[in-house]
């Protein structure tokens, strides 16, 4: 199985985003951070329908991607950095291997910590400022780079451009952490590649999500309750499972509940005031008003009740049917007078005021006076004509025993109707006790005040004989006497011992009505935490779906499998060429958006044995050069390599070996070697020129009585090989002849004489380059016998040809004093540039016997 295939194997059991994802990444397309969002919204809702085939099924195996190399050109616009000059710009060459020789104080390390500062290192070192400056400026510098073929540059103290994280940089602190620390291969199989992407994307998408839990992870406003209530329970029980139903049973209330908190406020109040002789007193007189308004509802519930509305049902019934009988006498027996209605009741009361009216105008006569000379009490006129009979008939009528039984059954409903209306609805005592109960219980005489107007509405019904409504007093009666016993039990109970229990008892009832009311009130606000609850659950649900564990596992297991054993084969290859034994590089773990990380380590030693321990110094050099060659060789972009005086520490034996791997190296990228050591240097152009590879030189160098940091485009003097020597040489020259004129004889032989002094060293860096260093293997200090046969093809002329220059060179040189009898002139231009011919003449000869 390939790595593809193994990825697509494994990523078809992930989530359906992610898969889409991997998808997308793999046809070439950039998932920017703009679209986590929307991705991570895509989690909350239904899944999108998949393609035809899932949404691996148009995945090709990826092609192998690349970076582009990433070159230096230049550190400028350095200030404030150490004490480096200003205003200096030290430049490198894209291509080949570039030399920045340096003396100790310089100030060479200070321009490689700031590369260091910029691009990959296992080691940082602090980027101090001047410290004997009085004021500290800001510091200040740029990194000239390329990309590809683009130029770009990144300020110090920014966050440094990410292409110059392909750059790599080695210092001796960089090596000893290959000793202690995981290195991280960066090189990934392509297919890999792809999970490292999906990482990088799932990890974006956790943390949108996880900044939408932290909004939802305030707990949001609840009802204020008591701590130890039923309320309190439920609010600390409250999650994301609990319904509406059970939300609906908390906060349920009875309708009367705030009357009730009020009435249980009061007693509290008076409770803490009060003491039990005077709550005792204040019970019995509720009781006892209580006791009276249930007693007069009563009174006038069977006043006004069935059995008086019976009573006044029959006297109205006799009153009628007496009152008929005495009509249909009347009807018969005054049939045939002139005017109708004789015996009925306005008749009777007519009759009734003219009795009363003639015991007045006729005291001595007995009502009707019907003798001769009397007159009618009504017209006044003569009763003549049959006035008297009349008289007579209807007083017989109206002593008759039908007239009277009439007479009887109304005066009886008179009285009883009389009895009816003067049964007082509302008395003295009532209002005081309807007030006493007032106080303690508000809305009481209102609620009584109805069922008052309802008997008074009854007792007017009653008296007209018009239709009845019911009055229910009953339940009331009943309440009223329930409380009045529940007071009387209050009473008969209440002791001094006992009252604190009875205040904590009404306390508690208190703050549960207030508990209940404030549940009541502050149900949208529980709703609300409960659907945050449940909002904050799926989102952990989903927070632990963008776990990019199982990714960083898988693919640190695709790494193992696939990287390991070549990373592996190449640190033996590189410690094979530093002479490192029984050592191996070994897969640690895998960490999320980084490689699978790698460890030097003693093959087959004892559990616990540490390299740093056992190894030499040199030996622990070099291992940690080899961890960084080995990290390296997988950088497919192969950009440039910095290295920071690499072989400081390095035991002779391996100097030229890791001279010879810088080389190789800038055969094939950019590679930069900063170092103070000038056998050092000489070796690397050496090697560099036996391998035509270009070979670049620059300085740093510090200026008395000013200060280090000073850039330069030649090495030093001391540091140039022969070839280098005679270029210098021809470069001083020119510069002689270009301001010769105008020169004193004084400044121009100065100028000679320390060119003859350079020209003399150069024939002894000729001597021992060519001729004494190739007799001497300085990585075994043996004599190479093979090199005499150079020496034997020296010739007398060549011997000839140097003893004259030479000779020439020392009378020129300052160390020798011309005799004043001499009258020494120095040489002009013109002898200098040939003697320099002759240098360079002989160098290439003599050269030309080692390959011989």
């Amino acid at each position: 199985m390939t790595a593809y295939e193994d990825v697509l194997e494994w990523i078809a059991t992930r989530p359906w985003w992610q898969q889409r994802t991997l998808a997308r990444i793999a046809a070439g397309e950039t998932v920017s951070e703009n679209e986590y969002e929307e991705i991570a919204k895509s989690l909350f809702e239904k899944p999108t329908v998949a393609p035809e085939g899932g949404w691996l099924a148009s995945v090709t195996a990826p092609e192998s991607a690349y970076d582009e190399p990433v070159r230096l050109l230049a550190v400028k616009g350095v200030s404030n950095v150490n004490r480096l000059a200003e205003n200096q710009e030290l430049t490198f060459a894209p291509e080949g291997l570039t030399v920045v020789y340096g003396n100790n104080g310089s100030g060479k390390s200070g321009y490689a910590r700031i590369l260091q500062s910029m691009v990959r290192a296992r080691h940082r070192a602090d980027i101090l400022p001047d410290v004997f400056s009085e004021s500290t400026g800001e510091q200040s510098g740029e990194v000239a780079f390329l990309v590809g073929e683009v130029e770009q540059t990144s300020s110090l103290g920014a966050t440094a451009d990410p292409a110059l994280g392909r750059v790599a940089l080695y210092d001796e602190h960089c090596g000893d952490t290959y000793l202690e620390k995981e290195a991280e291969i960066s090189y990934r199989p392509s297919a890999v590649q792809l999970l490292d992407d999906l990482s990088s994307v799932t990890a974006g998408v956790r943390r949108v999500i996880d900044g939408w839990k932290m909004e939802k992870d305030k707990t949001g406003t609840l009802p204020v309750v008591g701590e130890q209530g039923s309320a309190a329970v439920f609010l600390k029980a409250l999650t994301a499972q609990t319904t509406d139903a059970e939300i609906a049973a908390a906060v349920s209330c009875p309708q009367d509940i705030d009357r009730k908190l009020s009435d249980q406020v009061d007693q509290v109040t008076r409770l803490r005031t009060a003491d039990p002789a005077q709550e005792k007193q204040r019970l019995n007189r509720a009781a006892a008003a209580l006791g009276e308004v249930s007693k007069h509802l009563s009174n006038l519930d069977r006043a006004f009740g069935p059995d008086v509305r019976g009573k006044l049902g029959e006297l109205r019934e006799m009153a009628s049917t007496a009152q008929q009988a005495a009509d249909a006498a009347s009807a018969t027996s005054f049939g045939d007078e002139p005017l109708a209605g004789v015996g009925s009741p306005v008749w009777k009361a007519l009759w009734q005021a003219a009795e009363k009216y003639s015991l007045v105008v006729y005291p001595e006569h007995e009502f009707p006076r019907a003798d001769d000379g009397a007159v009618c009490v009504l017209c006044q006129q003569s009763l003549d004509g049959g006035g008297a009979e009349r008289l007579e008939r209807f007083h017989a009528f109206v002593s008759d025993t039908t007239a009277q039984d009439a007479e009887t059954a109304k005066t009886e409903l008179d009285a009883f109707l009389a009895a009816l209306g003067q049964q007082p609805i509302e008395t003295q005592p009532l209002a005081v006790a309807i007030a006493t109960i007032e106080q303690s219980e508000p809305g009481f005489a209102a609620r009584i005040q109805v069922l008052l107007d309802a008997f008074r509405d009854r007792q007017a019904a009653m008296i007209a004989n018009e239709q009845l409504s019911d009055v229910g007093v009953a339940a009331e009666i009943e309440l009223l006497d329930s409380q009045v016993q529940g007071l009387r039990d209050k009473i008969s109970s209440l002791d001094a011992a006992d009252f604190p229990e009875i205040l904590s008892r009404a306390q508690a009832e208190e703050s549960r009505l207030r508990d209940k009311i404030a549940m009541r009130d502050g149900k949208h606000l529980i709703v609300s935490e409960r659907d945050r609850l449940r909002e904050l659950m799926l989102l952990n649900e989903k927070f632990a779906e963008t776990n990019t564990r199982a990714i960083t596992d898988k693919v640190g297991q695709l790494t193992k499998k696939y990287l390991t054993e070549e990373a592996r084969d190449r640190f033996t290859h590189e410690t094979d060429r530093l002479e490192l034994e029984r050592v191996t590089f070994k897969a640690t773990k895998s960490r999320q958006g980084m490689g699978l990380m790698h460890k030097a380590d003693f093959l087959n030693a004892r559990t616990g044995a540490r390299l740093r321990a056992v190894l030499s110094e040199g030996e622990q050099t070099a291992l940690g050069f080899a961890g960084f060659l080995t990290e390296v060789h997988f950088d497919t972009s192969k950009s440039a390599l910095v290295f920071d005086d690499p072989v400081s520490s390095l035991d002779h034996m391996r100097r030229e070996a890791v001279a010879r791997r810088i080389v190789d190296l800038a055969g094939e990228r950019q590679v930069i070697v900063f170092t103070h050591d000038i056998a050092f240097t000489m070796m690397l152009r050496k090697i560099a020129d036996a391998s035509a590879v270009l070979f670049t030189t620059r300085g740093i160098e510090r200026k008395r009585k000013v200060g280090p940091g000073f850039t330069t485009l030649n090495h030093p003097w001391t540091a140039q090989n022969a070839a280098q020597r005679v270029d210098t040489l021809r470069q001083e020259v020119a510069a002689l002849r270009r301001d010769e004129e105008g020169m004193s004889e004084a400044e121009y032989q100065k100028q000679t004489e320390e060119i003859a002094g350079h020209m003399s060293q150069t024939w002894e860096r000729i001597i021992s380059q060519v001729l004494a260093e190739p007799l001497v293997d300085y990585k075994s200090l043996e004599v190479r016998v093979g090199k005499l046969r150079v020496i034997g093809r020296v010739t007398a002329e060549d011997v000839k040809t140097y003893d004259d220059s030479y000779s020439r060179i020392s009378g020129w040189a300052a160390r020798h004093d011309p005799h004043p009898e001499l009258n020494y002139t120095p040489p002009s231009v013109e002898t200098l540039r040939a003697e320099i011919d002759v240098l360079d003449g002989w160098l290439k000869s003599v050269k030309k016997y080692q390959s011989s």
